[in-house]
């Protein structure tokens, strides 16, 4: 068991170790759920529907960084590709 502190304005800070284990980013939302002496957090997984398009395409811009893409290079792929289409 991790024991935790409330800090100011009610912030809980999760162990490093805890976030790691699941994934967990800043901006990872939960649903809170209370049952008399005990308080459950449960993580709210988003579907792609109802994310925003740069939620979605922030792995693909970090890939296109490390791979040193230029615009141009993303350009040409997506003509290739709607020419297949």
């Amino acid at each position: 068991m991790e024991k935790v502190k409330l800090l100011d304005k009610g912030v809980i800070e999760l162990p490093q170790k805890v976030r790691k284990r699941f994934g967990l980013e800043k901006g990872t939302e939960f649903d809170l759920f209370v049952d008399s002496e005990t308080i459950y957090l449960k993580r709210v997984f988003k579907s792609l529907k109802d994310a925003t398009f740069r939620e979605i395409a922030a792995p693909f811009r970090e890939m296109g960084k490390k791979e040193r893409l230029k615009i141009e290079d993303v350009t040409d792929e997506i003509k290739k590709y709607r020419r297949k289409g």
